[in-house]
């Protein structure tokens, strides 16, 4: 199992906390950390290491990386 950079892992027992502690939970605040550049490509990089699925829109990893990595991330960044 890859463990995940300790601010990831910090983020997600927020999250945790959150769902949990609440009864009608509001994750409006969380849109900032998860939208880092660190987030977003951790998240890349296990969703390739654990051989993750073509998306709804059908790139596989060999397309995102012919285009750049770098450059999805910050498409991806840039649709919220």
């Amino acid at each position: 199992m890859t463990k995940a950079p300790i601010s990831l892992q910090d983020l997600r027992r927020r999250i945790d906390r959150q769902a949990t502690s609440e009864q009608a939970p509001r994750f409006w605040g969380l849109l900032g950390p998860v939208a880092t550049r660190a987030t977003r490509a951790e998240a890349y990089h296990q969703a390739k290491r654990n051989g993750g699925a073509p998306g709804l829109d059908g790139p596989t990893f060999g397309d995102i990386e012919a285009g750049g990595v770098e450059r999805f991330l910050a498409d991806i960044r840039a649709a919220w």
